[in-house]
This record gives structure tokens, C-alpha cells and sequence, in this order.
């Protein structure tokens, strides 16, 4: 190995040390709570996308432990600030603070749809259930991509899959890829992704909310655009006619149609170019299970949200200009070709697809993708899992026990 490697691969370790020096009075606190409070087998603590909601995985977790098991459970969830949207029975507190590595110590359980927060040992008798937030993406992922990701969070991430106990898959890719490219070796569940329930089994009522708060007119079906977000964060590649796209939903479907955007939550804070900002902006809508729910028609390009959507049986398209340079960054797992929506790399080819939409032709490539990967989703993913935690809530059951009982 060169001089200059090997220096390069010593210092890291050094430097990286030396920047998490200011987390240590948190990490002492994470340790010396860990060491004198007394673990409650009943209590799940919640982390959704880093303290940003209730979403994702853990959110419908934590809604069937509710329905099966109502008030068996001290949920609660970690937030960086306080929602009003939030049910009764989920306690919040605030992510980062001593009370939130108070409950991260004392908790049975940790659901975390991220890499987790690393202030807080973990101990022997608690479990760690991590819920990936792109179970089933295109894009190589974690350890797949590992070059391609800073020392940093590679570093943690190796920790985390360490410390984790249980992971599930509804897809026979996606389980190869959390025993090949996460960092672990525990049990993998093969059973229905738990945020995939409104999407497989129907939700009226999040249907209605979604299209309330948007102001979708009773007579108009809701196309959204949920693109991915580009490393540069750079915004060109969603550039095109809205209205062109729009007429030609409305001639294929035979039905007016309201467009409305959906940035990726890591953009979602920046500013709008000129050419979005005419359009409805659905990216404040932090539910993206409950939007998908009310959306007719999907259009994104590598985001896994497709994926999910799949799930609904309805149309979808895929326009994806840039594909070369995306591709160069981190590559797929499959193609975009391979994915069961019609692929579009200009305008043109865009509204070809939307006009030739076959619904037949649509159902065939689902059902061959679906093989392709052995998926399988039934929609209750969310109960099954609850069933798990509700048969781990007593000390010294491991996961392997319940597990190997079925």
C-alpha cells in the first residue's frame, strides 16, 4: 500500500475521534443512565427519519401495537420538535435531550427507520429493530455503495448493523441485500412491510385527509411528481412542461387532473425554482404512505417511492433525463427498464407513455417484477411485527426464541 494510503487511513480514524469530541458529555450521560436505570420490557421508543415525524415504519408499528394490544405499551416517540398531529397515546419527547437517552436506556425496544443515535450504549437486554426506510430501492445501497459514502457514517453504520436484532423484508432481493450490505447477521423476517398497509389494503379515510388539505377538487384525479434528490442538490433535472404532461393525462384517462410536486425531504428545504413554483407543493405532506394513497397517477425517477406505489395496482411513469450521470454515482440493483412502469429519458417519450398507457400490459409487468424479486406483501406487516414485540415483552426472551416458534 502507498505511503500516502497508508497515512490517509491512519488519520481518518484521528480526525473523525477528534470531531466527535463535543458529543461527549451526551455520550456520558447516554452511558451512566444506561448503567443505573432499570429497563421497562413495555416500553418502545420510536425514531422516525431522525426525529423528523411519525412516519415511516416505526408510525405503523406503533398503530398496531396500539390496535392489538391498546395500552399494553409506552410508546414513545422522539421528535426535534413538538407536533399537534400526533395520537394521545404516543408520549413525545424531544430528540437529542437527557430525557430522550433517559427513555432510550430504559426501553425494551428501539424502531429506527435510520442508522440510530449513538449517545446511548445499548444493553444486553434490549432490542433493536431497524426498519430500513428504502426497503425496496433501485439504487445500490450501504455497504453496496460503501466507497462512495464518508468514513464517518460507514464507521457508524458498521455499529449500528452490529447492534441490531431484527430486521424484516417482504422481498427476497431486499433480505439479500440486509444480509450482504447492512453490517448484519441477526434474524430477517420475511413478512409484509409494515408501512405498505394503506397502500395494499386501501385507506379511505387518509385518501380524503390528503386530498382536503390539498384542495383537490371533488371531480379531479391527483397526479404527483416525487422525484429523488441529486448529491449536487441541483434542481435542472425537473424541469419540464407540467402543462403538456397534464393535457396528456387528462386525453388518456379521460378525467381533469390537479399536478402537485413532492421534494425529496433532504431538498425540501430549499428554495423553489421559478418553473415549480406554479404548481401545488405537496413536500410539507411528511406521511408519504398517506399520500400515495390519495395520488392517481405517480411520476418520479429512481426514488423508491415507485416501488411502494406499485403496491396500489395504479399508473405510474418513470422520466428520468439525467440517467447516465445517476447511474455513474451509484448504480442499480435492477434496471429502470426492469421496474413494471414505462421509462422516460425526454419529454417526447414522456407523453408517448402516458398516452399508450396499457392497464393490461401494466398488470403483467407487475406481477413479472414481483417474481423477479419474490416479493410478497400482504399488507399486515405492521400486525406481524407487533406480534413479535408483544411476544418479546418479558425479560430474558430472545429474538431467536420467538422467531424459531414461528
Amino acid at each position: 500500500m502507498p505511503l500516502t494510503e497508508v497515512i490517509k487511513n491512519t488519520a481518518k480514524p484521528i480526525w473523525f475521534s477528534i470531531k466527535d469530541i463535543p458529543e461527549a458529555p451526551k455520550r456520558l450521560d447516554g452511558v451512566l443512565l444506561s448503567r443505573k436505570a432499570e429497563i421497562d420490557y413495555r416500553k418502545v421508543v420510536l425514531i422516525c427519519n431522525m426525529g423528523r415525524g411519525y412516519l415511516c415504519n416505526p408510525k405503523y408499528i406503533s398503530e398496531a401495537l396500539n390496535r392489538l394490544y391498546p395500552g399494553k405499551f409506552d410508546l414513545v416517540l422522539l421528535l426535534n420538535e413538538p407536533q399537534d398531529d400526533i395520537p394521545s397515546y404516543v408520549r413525545q419527547v424531544a430528540y437529542g435531550s437527557h430525557q430522550a437517552r433517559y427513555e432510550l436506556s430504559t426501553a425494551r425496544f428501539w424502531i429506527d427507520n435510520c442508522r440510530r443515535s449513538k449517545n446511548v450504549p445499548k444493553r444486553k437486554d434490549q432490542i433493536y429493530i431497524q426498519t430500513w426506510h428504502a426497503y425496496l430501492s433501485p439504487k445500490r445501497v450501504e455497504g453496496d455503495v460503501a466507497e462512495h459514502l464518508p468514513y464517518e457514517y460507514v464507521r457508524d453504520a458498521k455499529r449500528d448493523g452490529n447492534d441490531t436484532d431484527l430486521m424484516f423484508a417482504d422481498n427476497r432481493l431486499y433480505e439479500d441485500v440486509y444480509r450482504r450490505a447492512f453490517w448484519y447477521s441477526g434474524p430477517i423476517v420475511r413478512c409484509g412491510n409494515p408501512r405498505n398497509r394503506p397502500l395494499v389494503l386501501g385507506d379511505d379515510v387518509a385518501r380524503r385527509k390528503v386530498r382536503d388539505i390539498l384542495g383537490i377538487p371533488e371531480d379531479e384525479l391527483l397526479c404527483v411528481y416525487a422525484p429523488t434528490f441529486r448529491r449536487n442538490e441541483e434542481m435542472d433535472a425537473y424541469r419540464f412542461d407540467y402543462d403538456a404532461l397534464i393535457h396528456a393525462l387528462g386525453e388518456r384517462f379521460g378525467r381533469k387532473f390537479t399536478f402537485a410536486y413532492r421534494l425529496h425531504p433532504n431538498i425540501a428545504k430549499l428554495h423553489r425554482p421559478d418553473f415549480l413554483q406554479k404548481n401545488a407543493d405537496a413536500s410539507f405532506y411528511k406521511d408519504a404512505q398517506e399520500l400515495l394513497s390519495a395520488t392517481d397517477v405517480l411520476l418520479t425517477d429512481y426514488s423508491s417511492i415507485m416501488e411502494d406505489f406499485m403496491l396500489t395496482g395504479r399508473p405510474g411513469f418513470i422520466y428520468a433525463p439525467d440517467v447516465a450521470s445517476y447511474s455513474d454515482d451509484r448504480g442499480f440493483y435492477y434496471s429502470l427498464q426492469d421496474r413494471p412502469f414505462p421509462v422516460a429519458q425526454n419529454e417526447e417519450e414522456l407523453l408517448s407513455e402516458i398516452l399508450g398507457y396499457s392497464e393490461d400490459d401494466h398488470k403483467r409487468d407487475v406481477e413479472r417484477f414481483s417474481e423477479m424479486i419474490g416479493l410478497e406483501d400482504d399488507g399486515r406487516g405492521d400486525e406481524a411485527i407487533a406480534k413479535i414485540i408483544n411476544s418479546l415483552a418479558t425479560p430474558g426472551v430472545t429474538v431467536e426464541e420467538v422467531i424459531g416458534r414461528g
